[in-house]
């Protein structure tokens, strides 16, 4: 729990120093956002790792196969990138390309995630008379 407040008070020192840039050198702002995104992003990977001992912990009370805990934390893991992506790039004024960055991200999300839906949907049609 402490680890998110440390994060929330880099966000906002990151957004007060951002707003401080601004005012000098616009172009540099941007930059100063995508670096406090990064840093965030890099040290919340730190906590992957108990995300990963629950998922297990997860999938084996759920019965549900080893590969299944693989695709979701690429889900995961993918849904996140794609979703810093876009924001950076409106951060940096391309909504149009933080749009595009976003469809991407689901697109990809669901072409990974279909063999799993798939196979669930076996499962449940195997068990309904």
């Amino acid at each position: 729990m402490t680890a998110f407040w440390q994060w929330i008070g880099l966000a906002l020192a990151a957004a007060v120093l951002c707003m401080v840039v601004r005012a000098q050198q616009p172009q540099m702002a941007g930059l100063c956002a995508t670096a406090a995104g990064c840093i965030l992003l890099l040290s919340a990977l730190s906590h992957l790792d108990t995300l990963r001992q629950q998922l297990e912990r997860l999938m084996t009370l759920g019965g549900l196969r080893e590969d299944y805990l693989s695709v979701l934390l690429k889900v995961l893991g993918m849904s996140y990138a794609a979703e810093l992506a876009a924001q950076t790039c409106s951060d940096l004024g391309e909504d149009g390309l933080a749009a595009k960055v976003t469809l991407l991200g689901k697109l990809s999300i669901f072409v990974l995630a279909a063999p799993m839906l798939m196979s669930l949907l076996e499962m449940i049609l195997e068990l309904t008379p």
